[in-house]
């Protein structure tokens, strides 16, 4: 059986500092093994993909009910039917290019939605008295979201620099009628336009490595279960194993380049094998095939190892184009007079500028236990005493068994959010929202069947709201404990 080794000699100085600063832990000596998740290297990943959708639905709605109730106001029947149908429509685009000194995403997405909804209704009091109602709405909505990241290693596992750009565009019109007819007639409108994007761009220097090692550990529950059904001849070499690592660090490449890619992937997992010759008669059974296969209906958490650091520059634009009319008029004695009519308009432009730190940590203490830490803060260009954003958080997970782990957390972060009390009015800087909010937990998972797991889980979270005006200020705290329970099915 292969096993992997959890420590790595020589490891710098700096590393273990900074795992005793994070965790304040000094793990026990670990001894060197064939493999470890220190010899993992990124390998060349590159896949692209556009998908797209298309959906549609319809309803109906009919009621009819019927009151009897001596001396009330209440309508003694009524009926009502609505109709409304939908349809969706999405395109997404998804590039991506990995290798061990940098890396580039390119991700894009449109998603555009109409629906319409038609309400009529009816209602008498008694024989003399009746009335009709009817309505309308129609709401068309359109989301552009584009993203690209790129980070380049100037000195292999040192240095590197990198860029990101993303934004989203959202485009929403509302249009709702009613009428009312009976002993009177009255009628009412609302139409809504809301025009907004927000861009950010930002860049910077980083120092460190951080890599994934989680592929290392796949493929040797792969190479456990084969040597269980006695299918390998001999032991792989370190060299060999780390080939078939390369491969299923690979398999976000299959998934996006194949449909129902499984079957390709454990082709090139299965075909080196073959070629090494450490398969019996050159071939696995299709018993031991299908064991490798539930190795990926595992869940898997990150074996993060290595630190990084990044310090960089951010501005955040937006803008918004708000407008909305409301009318209503009613008719009595064939005289139309305006209930009331409303309209407003607001245009609002600003950005902001930030400074940005992000630290990541992960350290796995033995083979079935893995830490994980990270903190990122903003610093915004104004107001930084209190509008300050952070975020730290430390996760592990403990394997105790082949079906059972356990995964605990905790949290704290903090976040500014600039209000608009007037709709007349744009943005104040100094009318904002801040939030800090803690979490804790911890969760058991019992893997019933390969796709089947049952959870129980425990955690407390509090959620501290400070609201700053001009006029009023507040604060306001909610805890929360839960206990949950829950089955959860892996359909693919």
């Amino acid at each position: 059986m292969n096993t992997i080794i959890v420590g790595r000699k020589g490891s710098s100085i700096i590393s273990r500092f900074f795992f005793f600063l994070i965790f304040v832990i000094t793990p026990a000596p670990l001894f060197s093994q064939d493999v470890s998740i220190w010899d993992f290297r990124i390998p060349e990943t590159k896949y692209q993909r556009l998908t797209g959708s298309l959906s549609g639905g319809w309803n109906k709605t009919d009621n009819n009910s019927i009151y009897s109730i001596t001396g009330s106001t209440i309508p003694d029947h009524s009926s009502s039917s609505s109709k409304s149908s939908i349809f969706q429509s999405s395109l997404a685009y998804n590039f991506a290019n990995y290798n061990e000194n940098s890396s580039l995403e390119i991700a894009a997405s449109a998603t555009g939605q109409a629906n319409c909804q038609s309400t009529d209704g009816s209602q008498s009091y008694d024989a003399s008295l009746s009335s009709q109602s009817s309505g309308s709405q129609t709401d068309y909505l359109l989301e552009i979201t584009p993203a690209i990241r790129y980070s380049n290693y100037i000195d292999p596992d040192t240095w590197f620099w990198f860029a990101e750009g993303s934004g989203d565009y959202s485009f929403n019109q509302n249009l709702n009628n009613n009428s009312h007819s009976g002993d009177f007639y009255s009628y009412d409108s609302t139409f809504s336009k809301n025009n907004s994007w927000n861009a950010s761009v930002g860049g910077g220097v980083g120092y460190g490595k951080l890599r994934d090692g989680s592929s290392v550990f796949a493929v040797l529950r792969i190479l456990d279960k084969l040597a269980e059904d006695s299918v390998l001849v001999r032991p792989l070499t370190k060299d060999e194993i780390i080939r078939i690592v390369d491969i299923f660090a690979k398999r976000i490449e299959y998934s996006f380049t194949q449909d129902r890619y499984v079957k390709y992937f454990m082709e090139g997992i299965f075909d080196p094998l073959q070629k090494m010759g450490v398969l019996k008669e050159h071939a696995a059974t299709a018993y031991s095939v299908l064991r490798a296969v539930e190795v990926l209906s595992e869940r898997i958490e990150p074996r993060l190892f290595g630190w990084r650091a990044r310090l960089g520059v951010q501005r955040r634009f937006t803008e918004e184009i708000n407008a909305m009319d409301q009318s209503g008029f009613s008719n009595v004695s064939n005289n139309y007079i305006p209930d009331y009519q409303n309209s407003y308009s607001r245009y609002l432009w600003y950005f902001h500028d930030y400074v940005t730190f992000a630290l990541e940590y992960g350290y796995p203490l033995t083979l079935n236990l893995q830490l994980n830490s990270s903190l990122s803060m903003e610093i915004p260009g104004t107001d930084y005493q209190r509008k300050i954003g952070y975020r730290y958080q430390l996760s592990g997970i403990y394997q105790v068994g082949e079906r059972i782990d356990a995964t605990f957390y905790g949290s704290v972060s903090r976040t500014t959010n600039l209000m608009s009390t007037n709709p007349f009015q744009n943005i104040d800087e100094n009318e904002f929202v801040r939030n800090v909010q803690y979490n804790a937990g911890i969760s058991f998972r019992f893997f019933i069947e390969n796709n089947v797991n049952f959870n129980v889980s425990c955690g407390y979270s509090e959620w501290h709201q400070e609201q700053f005006s001009r006029y009023t200020s507040g604060s306001n705290v909610n805890k929360y404990p839960t206990i949950s329970f829950g089955v959860n099915y892996k359909f693919f």
